[in-house]
């Protein structure tokens, strides 16, 4: 049977507003604290957010304000993984909103059915039963398929509207772009386990997989986004938030690894 082939409505540039991804100001101040006290305490010595105690602890920091400018852009700097998961879902729902073709039936009741099943074993695997994973979580089981079929379908649409992109930038693979998708230390390793992928007759998943993530990258890189409904401007994907930027243009030498 062939492959389904689908199409979108527009290959331009994805418009999507991502949220900023954001951290409880109350943490940043608990992780300055702990800072302080790893690095600019003495033994037994309590640290104190406050000006005066920042200030004649610290030859870098005169005041809690840049001290914590410094904690929040390292924080939100290790928080990076989280903000690109939250901002690739935005843009690639946004994405999926130009998918042309209705998504075949049987492979909608075929998603659906693993989703399914993996929930079960996941829930099994933790020692609970369904009545106490929803309980603990407050849905009913009808309102936990109803999630995961919602999830499932949609995960589909994003899916088939990448393989779309791929299809009509003509997408290609190299060695790296398997390399992308393969874990592994060194080029060296990752090439040995594409071989033993081969030898075991999995390549053409491996290749559709590595298209799509081939086509993930050239979405997410394109991708004008916006981190609030009423920002005016449009920024090209990647962009350093602008809090962050002005804080590293005004305390440049604090801008230094935790």
């Amino acid at each position: 049977m062939p492959k389904q082939r689908y199409t979108l409505t527009s290959y331009d540039p994805v418009y999507a507003v991502c949220p900023e991804v954001r951290i409880p100001e109350e943490l940043i101040e608990k992780q300055a604290l702990r800072w302080m006290e790893l690095n600019l305490a003495k033994p037994g010595e309590k640290a104190k957010l406050t000006d005066a105690w920042v200030n004649s602890h610290s030859d870098d920091f005169k005041s809690v304000e840049e001290l914590l400018i410094f904690i929040r852009y390292n924080m939100y700097k290790d928080n990076r993984e989280a903000q690109e998961l939250s901002d690739q879902d935005y843009i690639c729902r946004e994405l999926a909103t130009r998918l042309v073709e209705e998504l075949p039936e049987d492979l909608v009741e075929e998603s659906v059915y693993a989703a399914n099943m993996r929930l079960e074993d996941m829930i099994s695997r933790s020692g609970m039963n369904m009545q106490d994973f929803c309980r603990e979580h407050g849905m009913t089981i009808d309102q936990l398929y109803e999630n995961t079929e919602t999830r499932a379908i949609q995960s589909l649409k994003e899916d088939s509207a990448l393989d779309a992109w791929a299809d009509h930038a003509n997408f290609t693979l190299e060695p790296e772009d398997f390399y992308a998708v393969i874990p592994g230390e060194s080029v060296q390793e990752k090439a040995e386990k594409r071989r033993q992928i081969e030898l075991d007759g999995r390549l053409a998943q491996m290749e559709e997989y590595a298209l799509k993530t081939k086509a993930l990258r050239d979405v997410m890189e394109n991708a004008m986004i916006k981190r609030n409904e009423t920002d005016t401007e449009w920024l090209r994907y990647g962009d350093t938030n602008v809090e962050v930027v002005n804080a590293q243009n005004q305390y440049p030498d604090n801008f230094m690894a935790l």
